[in-house]
């Protein structure tokens, strides 16, 4: 295999605690207009209707605002902040950077992440990957997402390798595993388990997964009945 592509939050960017950091910071910043609500409460209920970073910001922290009987006139100055924020309280999983520091001199290696253009660079800034990747694409510049196959077919171009001789390391089963595997990638799982696909939660044990995983004879099969199974796991 030449090159290994990775997805970005959720895999090499630990989004999770990085929301923790940062919305303790918020919460302190804005004590005084958040007055009567408690940080944990206030941090369970922004995760809660973050779903994971699919609900548009404005969203959450207005909903958020309802929900503790707050003014909602304070949404715009909250999600302004996040936006200018969040990304200085960006972390990575433990041993992600190292590892990515030992897979750069055997493979090529790039990024293909959906979301905002702007914060994805400055999560990418934020945690030093431009020094290990030689491709970058973001959803919002490029115009197109995941699970487009396009978006795969972009980053090919830009590692120079044939899907056939490149990883897609990503944690979505739609998004990751069956978005690549339909461009003709090999994809590998983090974080999680699915029946034919090699999958780690170690970032230690990848250098030796990558040496070892062959491309799967089935890599190209109908990707609905691995979304069914999917489905039917949650």
């Amino acid at each position: 295999m030449k090159a290994i592509l990775f997805d970005l939050d959720g895999t090499i960017h630990d989004r999770q605690t990085t929301l923790q950091r940062f919305l303790e910071d918020q919460y302190n910043k804005f004590q005084n207009d958040l007055a009567g609500v408690d940080l944990s409460a206030f941090k369970e209920a922004f995760v809660a209707l973050d779903q994971h970073g699919y609900v548009e910001k404005p969203i959450v922290y207005k909903e958020l605002l309802i929900q503790f009987a707050l003014d909602t006139n304070l949404e715009p100055a909250l999600t302004a902040d996040y936006f200018d924020r969040v990304a200085q309280f960006a972390v990575a999983y433990p041993d992600a950077l190292e590892t990515l520091q030992e897979l750069s001199m055997s493979y090529t290696l790039g990024i293909v992440t959906n979301g905002p253009a702007l914060l994805q660079q400055q999560v990418i800034e934020q945690l030093g990957l431009y020094w290990h990747c030689q491709s970058l694409v973001i959803s919002e510049a490029v115009g197109l997402k995941k699970p487009d196959p396009a978006i795969f077919e972009m980053a090919l171009a830009e590692v120079e390798a044939r899907a056939s001789e490149t990883f897609f390391v990503g944690d979505h089963i739609e998004n990751d595993v069956i978005g690549s595997r339909n461009a003709g990638l090999q994809p590998v799982l983090f974080g999680g388990k699915q029946e034919g696909v090699p999958s780690f939660s170690n970032w230690r044990v990848l250098p030796a997964l990558a040496a070892n995983c062959k491309p799967s004879e089935k890599q190209r099969e109908d990707s609905s009945s691995l979304l069914d199974k999917d489905e039917a796991n949650t």
